[in-house]
């Protein structure tokens, strides 16, 4: 059923963990996953527009427990190739890849390897259909979005096809399956897609974008 306007909270989110459009709240989810997932962890970040979640929700053990890569020369795909590297490194620990549905369609081969590779490992794809940076970048000052879209892969589906366990989430209620998944041992990989909302916009990107204008519209031909 579609969220009712009353159930919304100050932060967009509902009981279910949904947005007001009835897909998930990207910030409830990163919420919940501080306690659930295992505490010994190391987080490996894809570029784009999720990375506004993470780093805000989550906690890690050290300061060499959180890596992003791509972002400082603006570019997105090379986290599952990331995530394999930091696995291999620190085996006793577990790799969390964090990306986007655009930059995890890039490295499908690596996802693969990831799954091959990693003794304890988690794959968390903030799913929002879109490039979402460049949706929340340029399609905000006008410019033509149907470039930034894309159509909805189902990477839960993905995941299993490789071997990983996994689950497409709808609800916050769907996290008890990761939640089994770390009670059992946390061994292998586990897909978490998780379809979120194009309207929850992270802090950053609003701060960022704050006063852009309207871009420019073309001269006339002739």
């Amino acid at each position: 059923a579609a969220p009712r306007v009353e159930d919304v909270r100050e932060d967009g989110s509902i009981e279910d963990g949904l947005a007001p459009d009835g897909r998930l709240n990207p910030r409830t989810m990163a919420l919940a996953l501080e306690g659930i997932l295992p505490r010994e962890r190391t987080f490996v970040q894809d570029g784009g527009h999720f990375i506004g979640w993470i780093p805000l929700m989550c906690s890690v053990p050290d300061s060499r427990s959180h890596l992003f890569v791509g972002t400082a020369f603006q570019s997105i795909g090379l986290g599952f190739p990331s995530a394999v590297g930091a696995a291999v490194a620190r085996p006793e620990r577990t790799t969390v890849l964090v990306t986007g549905d655009g930059g995890g369609l890039m490295a499908l081969a690596d996802f693969e390897s990831f799954v091959r590779q990693a003794r304890s490992g988690v794959v968390v794809v903030f799913n929002d259909a879109a490039y979402g940076a460049e949706l929340h970048q340029y399609a905000a000052r006008g410019l033509d979005e149907a470039a930034m879209l894309i159509e909805e892969v189902d990477f839960a589906a993905l995941g299993r096809a490789f071997g990983a366990e996994a689950v497409k989430a709808r609800s916050l209620q769907d996290l008890d399956a990761l939640k089994d998944w770390v009670s059992h041992g946390a061994e292998g990989v586990f897909v978490l897609d998780l379809p979120i909302s194009q309207g929850v916009v992270a802090e950053y990107m609003a701060e960022s974008m704050a006063g852009a204008q309207p871009a420019p519209r073309p001269l006339p031909v002739g």
